[in-house]
């Protein structure tokens, strides 16, 4: 009896043990977008928002495909957190298969405010005078009007973050 209560005691402890490593497996690989864009934001000195999700209501990913057009996997934006200390902490990253598909645009933007979840969307016109750069926050957008803008949109809880790409140079707008 003393050895079956023996056999017991080291089948529930070997279970214990592997119940909690698989646990610590389970969230050392959690993730928060594909793994293909984890290791390309690694692979430029960011790392996914592990926290992105930590708040209340419906929250998009902090990815999305398609934003070029044509094939969605051949166009991706993402959100993630520089690994360096930096006043703008936040990289929206955009991986092309083809950089023409940028328009000449940096394939980064420097963010300061939390990022929020992504989608794209085409808007029918833009006045680019409701919109700064991105490179330069302070300098407000051309008195140029845009048809069929293709977007990238970070929303979250009614408040939106809007992209846009004109001549070369990344655009936003923030709305509530």
């Amino acid at each position: 009896m003393k050895r079956l209560a023996s056999q017991f005691s080291a089948m529930i402890a070997f279970a214990l043990i592997a119940s909690v490593m698989a646990q610590g497996t389970a969230s050392a690989d959690a993730l928060v977008m594909p793994r293909e864009l984890v290791d390309y934001a690694r692979s430029q000195g960011c790392a996914p928002i592990e926290d992105f999700y930590e708040r209340p209501g419906m929250v998009n990913p902090p990815y999305v495909y398609g934003f070029a057009g044509g094939e969605p996997e051949d166009s991706a934006a993402l959100w993630c957190r520089k690994t360096e200390k930096s006043d703008k902490p936040y990289l929206l990253l955009l991986k092309v298969s083809d950089p023409k598909k940028l328009d000449g645009c940096p394939a980064r933007i420097e963010w300061w405010n939390p990022p929020k979840g992504l989608s794209v969307e085409t808007r029918a016109s833009l006045k680019l005078s409701d919109f700064h750069f991105a490179a330069e926050p302070k300098r407000a957008g051309p008195m140029t009007t845009i048809s069929n803008a293709r977007v990238i949109v970070g929303e979250y809880d009614g408040v939106e973050d809007v992209f846009v790409c004109h001549q070369g140079a990344w655009l936003f707008m923030l709305r509530d």
